[in-house]
């Protein structure tokens, strides 16, 4: 399975989550408008620059006007360097490469190069800027805008796990779903790689959760979607798919607990005998709630960052200064010194 989904790398973020999803095994392309970004990847198999970038230090729009000007070259990249069917676009959300071109570039390599794209984003974190919240909400918007989209992982900096190892938990946990079908097969039913695929193809958000095997019941595994790495989900109670690979064949995972907790489930895949529990849920609402917290955070401070910005536009010096005004200028002389001088002869 690890050779039937690629992954293309968008900024820095992106470049540190495609490293270890490399390392693993899967085919990734790293994309940046920073040369120096890329230069910290030197072990990659595929990188690509776009002409004219030199970083876009969180400008959405700056990231968007390079992506124009390379879209050509960009598509060609992927389509010589990531042939694979399912691609998921990596990138942050609260950045500026990332978050300006990762959306734009998910729909696109749908429209155009017949692929299915789904993306990972990375959600920042409260102590963040108030442009890393802004970009975030413009970001989740436009992926929210897509018509045709994969599954989207919402990861959120906001759980207090740290970046690097929210990173790791990521793509051990999404490795492991995606490998479900390469191990061991049961009697009693598997998920297989058609079950998977369709998973990862889903529009709507997704999270994943893995809970040993002296640890799992219901119970654990609605704990564990929920405080995961992923964003809070959705108020909304809504599902399309579910999978349950149960540790062991005798599991107690009431199916139905799940979906009074997430949502009725149009289709669940299961697979049973497992070394441990892994739960996938995909066609999930988007984290709007989530969202709305990030456009409260950006808010909140909307007044004080005003004020910043026009105290720096405003002159409040007024016209010039004449210190000299007031000094009185001393008469003129009738005639000259000369003419003085002569008075005395």
């Amino acid at each position: 399975m690890r050779k039937e989904i690629g992954f293309i790398a968008v900024g820095q973020a992106g470049g540190n989550i495609g490293r270890l999803l490399e390392k693993t095994g899967y085919t990734v392309l790293y994309i940046n408008t920073s040369e120096e970004d890329l230069k910290t990847l030197p072990d990659a198999a595929h990188k690509f620059h776009l002409d004219g970038g030199d970083g876009c230090n969180k400008d959405r729009t700056k990231a968007k006007k390079l992506l124009a000007r390379n879209i050509e070259k960009v598509e060609k990249e992927v389509s010589g360097k990531v042939p694979q069917k399912i691609i998921f676009t990596i990138f942050s959300a609260g950045g500026g490469t990332g978050s300006g071109i990762g959306p734009m570039l998910t729909e696109i390599l749908h429209q155009d190069l017949g692929r299915i794209t789904g993306a990972v984003t990375v959600l920042p974190d409260e102590k963040e800027s108030v442009k890393a919240h802004i970009n975030a909400w413009d970001c989740v918007r436009e992926l929210a805008d897509i018509q045709e989209s994969g599954a989207v992982f919402f990861i959120d900096n906001n759980t207090g796990k740290g970046k690097l190892k929210l990173n790791q938990i990521f793509v051990q946990l999404l490795d492991e779903f995606i490998s479900i079908p390469d191990k061991k097969t049961s009697a009693l039913g598997n998920i297989d790689r058609a079950e998977i695929k369709e998973m990862l193809g889903t529009k709507g958000a997704a999270v994943i959760s893995r809970t040993s095997r002296q640890d799992t019941s219901t119970a654990r595994i609605i704990e564990h979607l929920r405080n995961g790495i992923f964003a809070d989900l959705d108020e909304v109670k809504a599902v399309k798919y579910m999978a349950v690979l149960a540790a062991g064949s005798q599991a107690e995972i009431n199916l139905q607990k799940l979906q009074a907790e997430f949502g009725t489930a149009y289709d669940i895949f299961q697979g049973f005998e497992a070394e441990q529990t892994l739960c996938c849920l995909s066609g999930l609402r988007f984290p709007f709630s989530r969202m709305e917290k990030i456009k409260a955070k950006a808010m909140e401070h909307q007044e004080a960052v005003v004020e910043s910005l026009n105290a720096v536009n405003v002159n409040p010096m007024g016209g010039g200064l004449d210190l000299l005004a007031q000094v009185k200028k001393p008469e003129k002389k009738k005639g000259n010194t000369r003419d003085l001088l002569r008075q005395f002869l």
